[in-house]
C-alpha cells in the first residue's frame, strides 16, 4: 500500500492547543489530531505515517523537513506517494517540495497527493501546485516531463464546521477532523 507522510504542527506546551475533546494539552512532538489525519489517509487509500517531529522551525533544514526527506527518499522504501502537512508541517511541506524540485526532481513523479491544512499562504493553493515545482525541476533535469499531483488545501475551518459542543475552543486544531468529514473546497 502506498504511504501518506503526515507532518505535525509545531510543538507546544500545555494550554496552547486543544485535543479532539477540546482539552488544552501539551504537544511535545508537534500538535496534530493524529486519528483524524491517519483516518483521512486511509480514506484516500494510503497508509498514514505520522512523523514524530514538530513543525517548528520551518525550513529545508528543519528537523521535520530532514526527517520527511529521509523517509521520502529512502532507497529501500519508495512507497511514499502523498504528503499531508498540518499547520507548521504545511509550511515545511513547501520547503520539502522546493528541495525535491531542485535536488531530486525525478522523485516528484512519485507524488500523487499533497494535503495542506491550517497553513495559510497569501497565494493559497498555488503554492503547492505541481506547476510551481515543475518550473524549478525544468531547470535541473534535461528532457523534463512534468510531474502532476492533486492538491487539497484548506486554511482553518469556520466555527459552524466544528464538532458539536466544541465551537468555543478555536478552529485551527480541528482542520484534520473537518477535512475527514468532507470539508468542501471554498472560494
Amino acid at each position: 500500500m502506498a504511504k501518506m507522510l503526515i507532518l505535525r504542527g509545531n510543538a507546544a506546551k500545555a494550554g496552547s492547543y486543544p485535543d479532539e475533546h477540546g482539552k488544552n494539552i501539551a504537544w511535545p512532538i508537534g500538535a496534530l489530531h493524529v486519528k483524524a489525519a491517519t483516518d483521512y489517509a486511509e480514506q484516500q487509500g494510503y497508509e498514514g505515517v505520522v512523523l514524530p517531529v514538530g513543525g517548528s522551525p520551518q525550513s529545508q533544514k528543519s528537523p521535520q523537513a530532514k526527517a520527511a526527506l529521509k523517509a521520502f527518499l529512502d532507497p529501500d522504501d519508495q512507497s511514499v506517494a502523498a504528503f499531508y502537512g498540518f499547520s507548521g508541517g504545511g509550511y515545511n511541506l513547501r520547503h520539502i517540495l522546493e528541495y525535491l524540485a531542485a535536488n531530486e526532481p525525478q522523485s516528484l513523479h512519485r507524488i500523487e497527493l499533497v494535503v495542506v491544512i491550517g497553513a495559510p499562504f497569501p497565494e493559497g493553493k498555488k503554492v503547492f501546485a505541481p506547476a510551481t515545482y515543475n518550473k524549478i525541476a525544468r531547470k535541473k533535469a534535461k528532457n523534463w516531463t512534468d510531474a502532476d499531483w492533486v492538491v487539497v488545501y484548506r486554511e482553518n475551518p469556520k466555527t459552524s464546521q466544528m464538532p458539536k459542543g466544541l465551537e468555543g475552543v478555536g478552529t485551527h486544531m480541528f482542520g484534520p477532523d473537518v477535512l475527514l468529514k468532507g470539508w468542501p473546497e471554498g472560494k
